[in-house]
């Protein structure tokens, strides 16, 4: 059994020290078959830990039925992070975040039913009915992997099966460390950005409770930007400029425990509608992975690869009203979605693998010495040099501003000699001093960037191509001119191999079996080097210092593959009400409450004739997400709500009719802020409203609210943090009993929504997706009546006096329930129809037609002889909908709006090698919102993938 330790430095394995240079894969979203694939990439990338989340809506997808099994084997994922030798940082949640439907929670806590004992529920706080929930899942997720901690013993087999989870796999083998699998650390929740010592107590340290009882007994983390101490645990720190002083200021609230960043952001998610997020070029991405080791810090990259958001799950975030997930997680990572290496990729690999092979020199690291240096910030600063030293040698790093043209510099090293060194182009430069290569000799200086130190015996440097390179070893000094071209240099200095690269060499070689190989675009599933584009010939280099040369041959793309005929099957019996499938229901009701947790449903509306008579020109559907598509008699009349296309927020200029068809589309709940645990389908009447001027507010002078009388979570707040503030108010009376509507449209101020005085909720104004509706009812048993009622904005801060609130309110006064009196019935959308059912031809696609304005599926099929380079579909023409391989639901696509406004920024949708057959057709299925044809879509070979 295995002990794990930590200090001020680094965590210690058995009394020895490790040094984590970890990425982030998450198994859901990677087909099954390529997880060895992944996993072996960052391995050559230089890194030696994964990271990954456990998903708990997937796993639980209803209470007390858990899934373990295909692309949520959490456990097998794991166990080939052992045999390929590397350490594993599991974050089980409850919450996770991860631009993941409802920041991984499930939908189904909104059924669970109040207790008389523990109350109601409320997500991500200390109250019953959410830690019953959250026990059961942790003792399942735990139960498949607390025998793969680092600290179990080696060969304890599978762990005790809990009840209703299915068996999990055989013990995992070949993990090079001493225990019984690779996890050496478990976080506890994830980024509870809030202060409040009471749910300290009630939630996380009741979460550590129940992760201690569900078997993990390895080193915890917290990651909340110390917002919260919670003791017990690591804080570590998430984020992605400005990291060196960030971390200085962790290791001093945090002397005794190492500096780690979980989430150190290389590129960022993509949503509908925005342009792609490749904010982070690969020279920025080296200049922080540095200041991060240059802090004396570990880093996790979040992502080195993203994958994709198969079926329903991508989630929605903040930031303005339709920041909905693309179904291409691709994240701009060093690792592409379809698994291509771009640059970004080569400068992950340039830094980890210095990181990881000479991770002895920075897990020794002194972490009391971090002596006053020029700031490294992100740009405009003057070169900065950062000095670290500790038993094991100094680093050296040198951190060039964006605009800085500095090829060259001089160090004056503590010995009085001055050491010039190139810089080169990178913005990030890397030295050793004083270093011990194992047991073997001492790097006494030079003025290279070291890569690798392979078997005790070769050294890999690199630097600019004809910069003039200085080695000193065991006070043996060298000098050689690095070269140009892409041929490397070989020396022999007391019995050690010296290679030197450029940087395109560099970033053109890996470590394997047989040494180093320059010339490489990676290695094989047998460990191979493979060929790279422009490099006919592969340099191999051997540890002793021989050197073989190889010819290569880069493999041809395939000839893309043609998409058969399409067929097509309708949807008229869902839009007439006619269908099997359909149920009664009582009225409007949630997705969540009619257990349709995830993607369409269909609302099917029998109105009497009365109800008709009264139609106003202005309908609000108050309560419904995300977007409502209104047919009456089977013609499209109208499509409300978010994403572009749709008509967002005001009451829409439409008449309703009989019998009319909603399809109701959950385009993914809120996976961070405020507003996690948001609900989903049409869960109100249809309203005919009028707007309803408002006069200017009363201005309150008071003290600022205590928004934990709402939740006990309340975002980017502290309890007890009292000042001067103010209230806006203003005194509303409904007409006739009937509701009104309060919205908040980018109201620019934290505040606590009151309702004659009683706290209903909380705006944030970075947090609340910059849109918030509010349905008063007076017939509900709430606090707003049928009389004078006191609408209060209780603000956190007074209101900048240049700012108008009239601008960002709005009121309206429903006038008449246009559904009150409809029957009411609703149906689960599924997959693909039978097979059968796909009997007529598609219509062809003409730039000028008509779509045929209702939902409609398609289906085609075609062969590939191989599965070598990423296949996409590109779904020229079409509108928005679902795609299937071959029976997987592969996501969403979102290509234009009914009015053909193009939706960047995804046009390719990544086709999974393990899911395509290479010796039957395979079967392409697709759901077409608007039934746009597909007779314009194609297939594609695209090794960079959807952005690149």
């Amino acid at each position: 059994m295995a002990k794990i330790t930590y200090d001020g430095q680094s965590f210690s394995l058995d009394h020895r020290r490790i040094w984590l240079v970890s990425g982030a894969i998450h198994y859901p979203r990677i087909a099954r078959g390529l997880w060895r694939d992944r996993i072996r990439a960052a391995k050559q990338a230089g890194l030696n830990c994964i990271e990954t989340y456990a998903f708990w809506n997937a796993h639980e997808p209803e209470p007390g039925r858990f899934d373990f099994t295909g692309n949520l084997d959490v456990r097998r994922f794991v166990e080939i992070v052992a045999e390929e030798g590397m350490f594993c940082i599991f974050r089980p949640g409850p919450y996770i975040c991860a631009e993941w439907d409802n920041g991984g929670l499930p939908a189904w806590l909104h059924r669970v039913k109040k207790d008389r004992r523990s109350g109601t529920m409320k997500i991500r706080e200390g109250n019953g009915p959410f830690l019953s929930a959250a026990s059961r899942y942790l003792t399942a997720v735990m139960g498949q992997v607390a025998d793969l901690q680092i600290t179990s013993p080696i060969g304890r087999g599978r762990p005790a099966a809990h009840p209703t989870v299915n068996a999990p796999g055989e013990a995992a083998g070949g993990f090079v460390g001493q225990g019984g699998g690779p996890i050496l650390m478990v976080q506890v929740e994830n980024e509870w950005f809030s202060h409040n010592d009471e749910q300290d107590e009630q939630y996380h340290q009741q979460l550590i409770r129940l992760l201690r009882e569900a078997g993990a007994d390895v080193p915890l983390n917290v990651c909340n930007q110390l917002w919260q101490e919670v003791d017990g645990t690591i804080h570590t720190w998430n984020g992605s400029a400005h990291l060196a002083a960030d971390l200085r200021q962790l290791r001093t609230v945090q002397p005794d425990k190492p500096r780690l960043m979980t989430e150190y952001w290389p590129g960022w998610f993509d949503a509908w509608g925005s342009k792609h997020a490749n904010t982070v070029d690969a020279d920025k991405h080296l200049y922080r992975l540095a200041s991060i080791l240059a802090a004396g810090a570990q880093y996790n990259v979040f992502m080195f690869h993203g994958g994709t958001n198969f079926e329903f799950w991508g989630g929605r975030t903040v930031g303005s009203p339709a920041t909905f997930m693309t179904t291409s997680y691709d994240y701009d990572a060093p690792l592409l979605e379809a698994g291509g290496r771009a640059q970004k990729y080569a400068t992950t690999k340039r830094m980890s693998t210095f990181a990881s092979q000479f991770g002895s020199v920075f897990s020794h690291l002194d972490p009391a010495r971090h002596p006053a240096v020029i700031d490294p910030r992100e740009d405009d600063h003057p070169l900065s040099v950062v000095h670290l030293a500790g038993q094991r040698g100094g680093v050296v790093f040198l951190l060039k501003d964006a605009k800085d043209r500095t090829q060259r510099t001089a160090l004056l090293l503590p010995n009085g000699l001055s050491l010039p060194v190139p810089l080169g182009s990178q913005r990030a430069a890397w030295l050793l001093l004083d270093a011990r290569l194992g047991a073997t000799a001492t790097l006494d200086f030079t003025n290279l960037s070291p890569l690798a130190w392979v078997d005790e015996q070769l050294l890999v440097l690199f630097g600019p191509a004809n910069a003039e390179g200085i080695v000193s070893l065991d006070g043996a000094q060298v000098e050689m001119k690095v070269p140009a071209g892409k041929t490397p240099r070989t020396e022999q200095v007391n019995g050690i191999t010296l290679l030197v690269l450029n940087t395109e060499m560099a970033d053109a070689s890996y470590a394997f079996a047989g040494g180093w190989v320059v010339g490489s675009a990676g290695l094989d599933q047998d460990g191979e080097p493979q060929p790279l584009k422009g490099w006919p010939t592969q340099t191999r280099v051997a540890p002793d210092g021989r050197v073989t040369k190889y010819k290569t041959t880069t493999i041809r793309k395939p000839v893309t593959p043609k998409l058969g005929p399409w067929r097509h099957a309708d949807t008229r019996e869902l839009l007439d009400g006619s269908a099997p499938s359909y149920r009664p229901i009582d009225g409007p009701e949630s997705f969540d409450k009619l257990g349709n947790d995830r993607g369409y449903g269909w609302i099917h509306l029998d109105l009497p004739k009365a109800a008709l008579k009264n139609t106003a020109s202005k309908v609000l559907a108050p309560e419904a997400a995300d977007r409502l598509h209104f047919y009456v008699d089977g013609k499209f009349r109208q499509l409300l709500g978010n994403a572009p296309g749709a008509t967002d927020f005001a009451p829409a200029a439409f008449r309703i009719g009989s019998p009319m068809t909603v399809l109701v589309d959950n385009l993914g709940r809120f996976n961070y802020g405020q507003r996690v645990g948001e609900t989903k389908g049409l869960a109100s009447h249809l309203y005919a409203v009028t707007p309803l001027k408002l006069p200017k507010p009363e201005r309150v002078g008071q003290p600022s609210p205590d928004p934990f009388a709402v939740h006990g979570y309340v975002s980017h707040q502290r309890r007890g943090s009292v000042h001067p503030a103010e209230g806006l108010v203003w005194t509303v009376k409904p007409s006739g009993r009937q509701p009104v509507v309060f919205d908040l449209d980018h109201f620019p101020a934290d505040a606590v929504l009151k309702i004659n005085g009683e706290p209903t909720a909380v705006w944030h104004h970075h947090e609340s997706g910059a849109f918030q509706r509010f349905l008063l009812d007076p017939a509900d048993d709430g606090p707003f009546s049928g009389g004078q009622n006191r609408i209060e904005l209780a603000l956190f801060d007074p209101l900048p006096p240049d700012i108008d609130p009239l601008r960002h309110v709005g009121l309206y006064q429903a006038t008449t329930n246009l559904t009150a009196k409809a029957k009411w019935s609703f149906s689960p959308w599924t997959g693909p129809p039978a097979s059968d059912a796909f009997a007529d031809p598609a219509p062809p696609a003409r730039a000028k037609s008509k779509p045929l304005d209702r939902p409609a599926w398609y289906r085609t099929a075609f062969t590939v002889s191989s599965t070598r380079c990423p296949l996409f579909f590109y779904p020229k023409g079409m509108s928005k909908g679902q795609l299937y391989l071959n029976g997987r639901n592969l996501g969403r696509y979102f290509i234009q709006t009914r009015d053909r406004q193009p939706v960047p920024p995804q046009l390719l949708y990544y086709l999974p090698e393990p899911w395509l057959n290479t010796d039957e057709a395979n079967e392409l299925t697709v759901f077409d919102e608007h039934g746009f044809p597909p007779t314009n879509a194609r297939l594609a070979y695209e090794e960079l993938g959807p952005f690149h």
